[in-house]
């Protein structure tokens, strides 16, 4: 069976009013606004993944992981981002943070052409 938490209000903090509107305030704009923010900055990795590409002595990049979530999910879980199995799974839940990912074959048709020694 669940546990019920009932507060027991001193006379100085009256009946417990004035919390229980700071809680629906906080429900109503906080958690909205942190949703808002999350999806913020989903949409602007997004753009940056959507570059993609190849840096020279880098690879290729494979994803880009916002600040928050990384240090939130570091915090929880210690050497996660080690873990290749982890970061394929949060690529695989989040697609907005995976990269744009290019063909690893590359045909350049008409490329070579016959070199004139004049």
């Amino acid at each position: 069976m669940a546990e019920i938490f009932i507060p027991k209000w001193k006379a100085s903090q009256g009946n417990g009013t004035q919390f229980m509107k700071n809680l629906e305030k906080h429900l109503r704009y906080e958690v909205d606004l942190e949703k808002y923010e999350a999806r913020k900055r989903e949409i602007e990795v997004g753009k940056e993944n959507q570059l993609g590409g190849q840096v020279e002595g880098l690879g290729q990049l494979k994803g880009t992981i916002p600040a928050r979530e990384f240090f939130r999910w570091d915090g929880y879980k210690k050497g996660c981002w080690g873990d290749k199995a982890f970061i394929n799974e949060m690529l695989r839940d989040n697609p907005s943070f995976k990269a744009k990912s290019f063909s690893k074959k590359t045909f350049v048709a008409g490329g070579f052409t016959k070199p004139s020694f004049a």
